[in-house]
């Protein structure tokens, strides 16, 4: 074997033409080189930050229902716990770097462990427990899966080529999220208590570990057989004629032997918290399946695998080894910007392109973010700075969004998500080249089988979530006449699925459905996507499960709004938009027409009118509309929260229309419907015109809203 100048082992010419590369910026190391192959590391790095994307993203909707409690206290209230959760990222990252030992400020792959394992244990802890304690605890590993995920990406980002690499995790992490999620019918584990919830939560609380400890190789004593490196360093090679890793190390600040690239990272990026409002767009957006269906009017199913499939050629598009020109980052920005805003401000097939183009763009947007070719400067307050700013700009745009809807903007709260993905798109206009010539180390691997197997994981779960996240019937599938002439109604306000205790369990709100034996029923604050009932596709969820076919109407926005289900056809569907008037939320009824197993035909209308106190101007106004849009020329009912109590002047102006109580002719007038959890008034209604009612009742068990259902009996005369 032939030796190099500085009399080291020269290896083989085939091993020499394809694995040297350069170890730049790892302390202690000068210009020594290293035999590793130029890709190495790449997949564990880009597996580490699409799995803890997974887990965060995972996270970030769980704390809309764990911050459901908090606005359940005040406005106020909800508005400190949630950014106090989140600037706690900052603090969990202050804490593992002080841990670690890692002055510097720039995560090394010990820290990353022990962020992983802590968030793990956190993760699977949420799985079993509920209540107050399972709120609290939740918000807790909100933080901490942001905090996490932030340092694993400023580790990524940190080195040759890492914003690049960066970016694919992250993007390769939006596909798995939805994947994930269509397998699971958009009802994320944490709230599910049986093998299932317990299963995905083992997985995905699991899957981050194993790519966070091979980045971390355990320390050996330098032998004195080790010849020192040109420099000063320890040879790289662990030997004569081997491949091993760095063992150099700084006194100052010691780095975590290298991961199995043995490259450390040299600095961070100094738009790190461009993360943030990325995260935010991946909650409201881009990792969102039932906002994609219900903005569009498209499946479940078919908008998810449009997702994911956007998403994976998004992150194909970043595995090419050249730096992207400026042209091209130039019209990805604008792109993000332009597709985001059609996203939110227009429905139909055209938001489900828009999405579509923002999971192909996103990714070169965010590695010109995430470059580090100008590190930021080091230290600990720094990075922590960067941790608690991320976590603010992903709850910032997401909580004045749903604010709005309790406390008006005075705009569209639409624009708020487009001014995040204003800020994100010039992130990723700033990149700055050093004008020192570009080396070949600045240049992504070309593209490897190793990375690109990364990108099956999304298409296969989405491919087999097609049937979970699809209703089972429509309207040809189910007969055209209900099977009796009497029938069953149960009328809910759901609370977009989110009870007073800190839950989201849908199951349970199937089952009290289903024990019912219901010909139809009508829902109030269904949710299709809102964050703040953890992103759950509802009225999808329920169909499926209940076997009936359904029908919604957009009432706030096209993620939360009315339902009307039936065992039987459904016709004569009108959409009735309700004024505004004094606020804080749009409103709208759902009039549709169930058919008697007779054929005589029964208007049914799910209403929710204005709710607070003081806006009984608008809620009269809001009626006077609905019964100019639905008048009634057969048997009709109307069922709904009418957020007005017994002898209230709402209920006078429908009884002067002719409209009569059920619960009042046929149930116990004093039986009251909120909150479940210890009910103090009566603002569910059930009314009816040309109908025979034959019994009400309101259940008192259920506490999976802040309502308690009614339960009607009627027959048409």
């Amino acid at each position: 074997m032939t030796t190099t100048p500085d009399g080291h082992p020269r290896p083989p010419r085939r091993l020499r033409r394809t694995t040297r590369d350069t170890v730049e910026g790892d302390p202690g190391a000068g210009s020594a080189r290293r035999l590793a192959p130029p890709d190495a590391g790449v997949p564990t790095r880009v597996w580490l930050v699409a799995s803890l994307t997974v887990l965060g993203v995972e996270l970030v909707r769980a704390s809309g229902p764990f911050l459901d409690r908090w606005f359940g206290v005040s406005t106020a209230a909800a508005g400190v716990a949630a950014l106090g959760t989140y600037a706690g990222a900052g603090v969990v990252a202050a804490a593992l770097l002080v841990l670690t030992g890692r002055r510097s400020g720039v995560p090394g792959g010990r820290t990353l462990l022990v962020g992983v394992a802590v968030l793990a244990v956190a993760r699977l802890a949420l799985q079993a427990l509920d209540g107050l304690v399972l709120d609290v605890v939740g918000l807790v590993t909100v933080a901490l899966a942001v905090g996490v995920l932030t340092l694993a990406v400023a580790f990524v980002a940190g080195r040759t080529a890492g914003g690049r690499q960066a970016s694919i995790g992250l993007v390769v992490g939006i596909g798995l999220s939805v994947g994930l999620q269509l397998v699971l019918g958009t009802w994320d584990a944490v709230w599910r208590s049986g093998a299932v919830g317990w299963l995905t939560a083992a997985v995905v609380a699991v899957a981050p570990l194993g790519a966070a400890r091979a980045l971390v190789q355990p320390r050996r004593p330098r032998g004195a057989g080790d010849a020192p490196r040109p420099g000063g360093a320890a040879d790289a090679t662990g030997g004569p004629g081997t491949v091993g890793a760095v063992d150099a190390v700084d006194a100052v600040d010691e780095p975590d032997r290298a991961d199995v690239a043995g490259v450390e990272a040299t600095g961070r990026p100094r738009r790190l918290w461009a993360l943030g409002p990325f995260l935010a767009l991946v909650a409201m957006i881009l990792a969102n399946p039932a906002f994609a269906a219900s903005q569009s009017g498209v499946a479940l199913g078919i908008a998810g695998l449009v997702l994911v499939l956007g998403s994976t050629t998004g992150a194909w598009l970043l595995l090419r080894p050249d730096p992207w020109p400026a042209a091209v980052r130039v019209a990805a920005a604008v792109l993000l910007v332009v597709a985001t805003a059609v996203a939110l401000l227009v429905s139909g097939p055209a938001a489900l392109v828009a999405v579509a183009v923002l999971e192909v763009v996103v990714g070169i947007v965010l590695t010109g973010a995430l470059s580090a070719h100008r590190p930021a400067p080091p230290g600990i307050p720094r990075t922590v700075g960067a941790a608690a700013v991320t976590g603010l700009g992903v709850i910032g745009p997401l909580l004045l969004y749903m604010l709005d809807y309790d406390v008006p903007l005075g705009f569209d709260n639409a624009w708020v998500v487009v001014a995040a993905a204003v800020v994100l798109a010039l992130t990723g206009l700033r990149r700055r080249t050093p004008g020192a010539a570009r080396t070949p180390h600045e240049r992504m691997p070309a593209r490897v089988s190793s990375v690109r197997l990364l990108l099956l994981p999304a298409v296969v779960l989405a491919l087999v979530g097609l049937w979970p996240s699809t209703t089972t019937t429509t309207g040809a599938d189910v007969p055209a006449r209900a099977a009796d002439d009497t029938l069953t109604l149960v009328d809910w306000n759901l609370h977009y699925g989110v009870s007073p205790l800190t839950a989201v369990d849908l199951e349970a709100v199937a089952r009290t459905i289903e024990a019912q034996d219901p010909d139809v029923v009508t829902l109030q604050e269904v949710e299709r996507g809102w964050v703040l009932g953890g992103g759950a596709d509802v009225a999808t969820w329920l169909a499926r499960r209940l076997g009936m076919t359904i029908r919604f109407a957009p009432a706030a926005d096209h993620q939360f709004g009315n339902a009307v289900l039936a065992r039987s056809g459904l016709t004569d569907v009108a959409v009735h938009p309700l004024p505004y008037g004094a606020g804080p939320q749009d409103r709208s009824a759902l009039s549709t027409t169930i058919t008697t197993a007779s054929g005589a035909p029964v208007r049914v209308t799910s209403v929710h009118l204005q709710h607070r106190a003081e806006n009984t101007p608008t809620r009269l106004d809001q009626l006077d509309a609905l019964l100019a849009a639905e008048p009634v020329t057969g048997p009709a009912v109307l069922a709904g929260d009418l957020n007005a109590t017994p002898g209230s002047p709402e209920l006078t102006l429908l009884e002067d229309a002719g409209w009569v109580s059920a619960v009042d002719v046929v149930g116990d007038p004093h039986a009251l419907t909120e909150p479940s959890t210890d009910p103090t008034e009566r603002i569910d209604w059930v009314l009816g015109q040309g109908v025979t009612f034959l019994a009400a009742t309101v259940p008192t068990d259920p506490r999976e809203s802040d309502h308690l259902p009614l339960v009607v009996s009627l027959s048409v005369p």
